[in-house]
């Protein structure tokens, strides 16, 4: 079960696909993302961004903060 995932950065779009998780490094700690997830605007500070999928490879961004929108199964990172 997937959704749709976007992360920008200053330079464009670093990302975009359909992936069945995504850990985030929030304010508070870490939060996972799965399908189906309450909607949520969130700040995220340094760490790794760990996105998998059924059918890639995991990929990990190390970013020093941004902000991330889950609503309607599409996720939106704006990050530094």
């Amino acid at each position: 079960m997937s959704f749709e995932i976007e992360i920008i950065s200053q330079n464009g779009i670093e990302f975009n696909g359909d992936v069945d998780s995504v850990t985030l490094p929030g304010k508070d700690g870490y939060i996972t993302i799965l399908k189906n997830h309450a909607s949520l605007v969130t700040t995220l500070k340094s760490g790794n961004l760990i996105a998998r999928s059924s059918k890639e490879k995991e990929k990990t961004i190390e970013i020093t903060g941004g902000f991330s929108e889950i609503k309607n199964n599409k996720l939106i990172v704006l990050i530094d």
